[in-house]
């Protein structure tokens, strides 16, 4: 045989096992997480356990992967606005979750979409009626973890080993201009019918998903000299140095390429850095949270394996983004100084909140611009908040004998039971009725709090008139071994009220009598309603609630309207927002005869990682491992 005839059998063969490879493609076996006849790359995207990731939702609701682990199974369907083939499957989506959820398989859209803002997204979920709650992806790292490449790709992970055991189309009815009446084949369906009803799961027929392409943005650099290190020091710094003594410590590339495993888990799940301000709701001043480029290139990088590039290591000597109050700081004359050292820290357990009086009564009017508090402890100290109030602490530990601030039903309801508890109450309800001009709260040192606090150039001013009693409340954490812990508190000002100041004041909506049922996932307590009688601007927000603590929102009702909300944190973390006061960039302007209150939202469940108990019912109190609380402070000026 010839040459030439040999050429032509063998081009013949190619064509003929080609045709046929297109035309049975349908039916070639399932080999792993899905197909892709063009890029076999596809068939290695992601293998192994699905690291968990935090994202939030449309709706400003915070979910974890990890926390779904009494799930039988996990669906994650690829969304994006405009998109034909999601809309056209969003009445299906929505039948299969119906069906499905009733037995334990929890549903969620993921929009990796760097196009579709929040707002967007909303409309686009009311308009075709999605019920599903739609993580939102900006920094694509999700989709990149769970190697989802398009719209309406359906990845099911099983929580029993965080495994992807399916990747791939929802069913065979849509196609590229095609609609099909009838599916003929209902791989999600036939994947969660196996789960749940343990078999081994046959993926005989599957085809790819048939959606739009999500086009991913790569980071232009990922120099450590030039961009990842500013990074870490504009972003980490402020807590992370030897100086500071919040471990782990990023003062050299060294120590931070020690890290980066840990880092990566912390970004991926939005631990750190830790910031909680839904953005939806406000423009915020020191906003620590990392955009959605930054995120994405910081775990580019470290996904490269934390390459080091230049001679430069910027994170030595490094100054983070606060240093410059320090600066200001030095050069002042505080106008008030009070120290006060707790001798005996018990090494752990249940440390009750400290409250005592600091010095004596202050001897002269004052006009504070600022404050700074030194400890010599800052990983024992949880946090210490100044209490500005018109008598001493013994006269308000003698109304709570009396009975004449907390009702006996409210004392029996709360386990802790013991003076403390009621010290805080007593003095707001009694300073805002007899005394409003004294009373101010403010906190001046917390884990994650930025310290110092300079607000001389706002024109704002805290007024402390004379023989004002300053009543210190501390926290402390214990550290394993009995300890002590001495903390100075700078009050920066002036004696007469400066020109064109406005005064701070401060208030909080908060509920103390509420009951948790034990094994919830999420409960809801709503606290009573606060309403102002003047025109106020807000300054700040600071919420606070203990480890069982999910989200916490506030919501105001103007004259003649409805509720809505103005801040939330959808992801509290006791152990940073409880000393972060957040303020708005602007403040805002609220009008006479508004209603505030405060929700706060509970994980009282095994999926709590926190949780020490979840079998038992929790009321109000300070005790953080058995009881809870639901504050969020307000500060303002009044027109």
């Amino acid at each position: 045989m010839s040459k030439k005839n040999l050429t032509i059998i063998s081009l013949a063969i190619i064509i003929l096992s080609t045709s046929y490879f297109y035309l049975k493609k349908d039916k070639l076996p399932y080999k792993s997480f899905g197909y892709d006849y063009k890029n076999e790359k596809y068939l290695n995207r992601v293998k192994g356990e699905v690291q968990d990731f935090g994202s939030l939702d449309h709706q400003g609701v915070f979910h974890t992967l990890y926390k779904d682990s009494d799930a039988k199974a996990i669906v994650i369907i690829s969304q994006g606005n405009d998109c034909p083939i999601i809309q056209k499957f969003s009445l299906i989506i929505n039948e299969i979750k119906k069906k499905y959820e009733s037995k334990n398989v929890i549903f969620y859209f993921l929009n990796s979409n760097r196009q579709d803002s929040r707002v967007d997204i909303i409309e686009e979920a009311k308009k075709y009626n999605y019920d599903l709650p739609i993580l939102m992806d900006p920094s694509q790292v999700i989709a990149d973890s769970l190697g989802i490449t398009r719209t309406s790709e359906a990845v099911v992970i099983t929580p029993e080993d965080w495994k992807i055991v399916y990747r791939g189309a929802i069913s065979d009815r849509m196609n590229y201009g095609v609609d099909k009446q009838i599916a003929k084949n209902n791989y999600l369906e036939n994947v969660l019918d196996a789960i749940i009803s343990n078999k081994s799961i046959k993926l005989d027929k599957v085809a790819p998903a048939k959606g739009c392409l999500i086009s991913f943005i790569e980071p232009k650099s990922i120099s450590y000299e030039k961009v990842v290190a500013p990074l870490i020091a504009q972003k980490c710094l402020s807590c992370h140095t030897e100086s500071l003594g919040y471990s782990p410590y990023f003062d050299n590339y060294e120590k931070l390429k020690g890290w980066v495993a840990m880092s990566k888990e912390t970004i991926m799940t939005d631990r750190m850095p830790p910031w909680g301000a839904d953005p939806l709701y406000g423009d915020y001043f020191e906003n620590t949270s990392l955009t959605p480029d930054e995120k994405r290139t910081l775990i580019k990088w470290i996904d490269a394996g934390a390459p080091k590039d230049g001679k430069i290591d910027p994170l030595i000597n490094a100054n983070n983004r606060y240093g410059h109050r320090n600066e200001i700081v030095e050069k002042k004359i505080p106008i008030h100084t009070v120290k006060y050292t707790e001798k005996k820290i018990p090494p752990g357990g249940l440390i009750e909140y400290r409250y005592v009086e600091l010095g004596q009564p202050v001897p002269y009017d004052m006009w504070v611009n600022g404050f700074r508090t030194l400890t010599t402890n800052p990983l024992q100290l949880h946090h210490e908040t100044l209490m500005v109030t018109s008598k001493p602490l013994s006269f308000y530990e003698k109304l709570i004998h009396d009975k004449a601030v907390i009702d006996e039903e409210s004392r029996k309801k709360n386990i802790d039971g013991d003076i403390t508890m009621y010290v805080l109450g007593t003095i707001n309800k009694y300073e805002r009725k007899y005394a409003p001009d004294a009373y101010f709260r403010f906190m001046v040192w917390g884990r994650g709090i930025i310290q110092p606090k300079i607000f001389e150039n706002s024109g704002l001013t805290i007024f402390i008139p004379k023989g004002s009693h300053l009543i210190l409340e501390s926290h402390y954490m214990g550290i394993g071994v009995e300890d002590e812990e001495t903390s100075t508190f700078e009050l920066y000002g002036q004696r007469t009220k400066p020109q064109g100041s406005r005064q701070m004041r401060s208030i909080y909506t908060t509920n103390s009598n509420f009951e948790i049922p034990p094994m919830v996932k999420s409960h809801f307590v709503t606290t009573p309603v606060w309403k102002t009688e003047k025109n106020i601007h807000i300054i700040s927000f600071n919420g606070h609630m203990h480890i069982r603590g999910n989200a916490i929102r506030t919501e105001i009702k103007p004259p003649g309207g409805e509720f809505k909300t103005i801040f939330s944190i959808p992801k509290y973390n006791y152990g940073w927002q409880v000393g972060e006061s957040i303020a708005p960039r602007y403040t805002i302007a609220v009008k006479a005869g508004t209603e505030f209150r405060t929700i706060c939202n509970y994980n009282n469940s095994p999926q709590n990682p926190s949780n020490p108990d979840p079998t038992k019912t929790i009321h109000f109190g300070q005790r953080l491992d058995r009881s809870e609380m639901c504050i969020v402070h307000i500060a303002y000026t009044e027109d």
